[in-house]
């Protein structure tokens, strides 16, 4: 790949435009209806021939470093290639490009990019997938730090970044994080959400809110109680791992696959799981 490090911004690429106060759009003044015309092309054949989109993708970059949607399908298409390292510092670049831009009283705190606004949609998806890289590569105080970014900037959170902070909590062992996301969203579904309160709960010791929020959570999703309670974990046949049934099985094991080693390291989780959960012939322990 050509050398892409630190490239010259032109004055004013991006704009934050202030709508009201506190919520802002970005607008790339540069990228009109032509510029997206060519990022679509690379889209179309992102799958049938990866090598000409990441020349268009490329190009688009060097041509126009603002282009946030440009750098994101890069990044995909060298993820897909087994280039990791190279779709990671391209999600870096497009991340750290897009920062320079903003103004210096921009607030990650209190501003608001909503998803609403299709403008920012393509910043805070490269903004999600960097976080997922740091995530991977065990910087888990920084992906934090962009996962919470993340909800605070739109809190509607469409793009589910609440259960990675949830994730990110449990693996740096601060169960009081865990419960203050499931108090931002009270009456959130999540199954992260929803089984992470119950086990940040007991890992506090406060038994009788965590067995309180366990009949919460057994009753919306009893087949995850089921899959943290067997011995041997299987992937459910003909699952799609772009799509996940709401209360399936495919939904308990890939909770299981992302959050289970939470349960298993936390002594007497499984236990007090077992003893407390459904109610059930087999209780699902021990099937494979």
């Amino acid at each position: 790949m050509r050398n892409r490090q630190n490239p010259q911004l032109p004055t004013g690429i991006i704009i934050l435009r202030q709508m009201e106060k506190h919520e802002w759009l970005i607008t790339l003044p540069r990228v009109n209806e032509e510029v997206d015309e060519k990022l679509a092309e690379g889209i179309y054949w992102a799958d049938a021939d990866p090598n000409r989109a990441v020349s268009i993708f490329l190009k688009l970059v060097e041509d126009y470093p603002e282009h946030l949607g440009a750098y994101h399908h890069l990044a995909l298409v060298l993820e897909k290639a087994g280039k990791r390292e190279e779709a990671y510092q391209t999600w870096k670049q497009a991340v750290d490009t897009a920062l320079r831009s903003f103004p210096d009283h921009f607030s990650m705190e209190q501003d608001r990019l909503q998803w609403g606004f299709s403008e920012n949609r393509p910043f805070l998806r490269l903004y999600h997938a960097y976080g997922l890289q740091l995530l991977d590569r065990g910087k888990t105080d920084d992906a934090l730090q962009i996962f919470e970014h993340l909800v605070a900037l739109s809190p509607q959170d469409n793009l589910g970044a609440r259960a990675l902070v949830v994730g990110c909590h449990f693996e740096l062992k601060e169960p009081e994080g865990v419960l203050s996301v499931c108090r931002q969203f009270p009456d959130d579904a999540m199954d992260q959400l929803v089984y992470g309160k119950v086990l940040a709960l007991f890992q506090l010791g406060e038994g009788m809110e965590a067995r309180e929020a366990l009949d919460i959570a057994t009753k919306c999703y009893p087949l995850i109680a089921e899959e943290l309670l067997k011995i041997k974990h299987r992937k459910p046949r003909g699952v799609d791992d772009q799509r996940i049934t709401l209360g399936g099985s495919d939904q308990a094991y890939f909770y299981w696959q992302d959050h289970g080693k939470y349960w298993t390291e936390t002594p007497g989780a499984i236990d007090f799981l077992r003893q407390h959960g459904p109610r059930k012939s087999g209780n699902g322990s021990g099937n494979a």
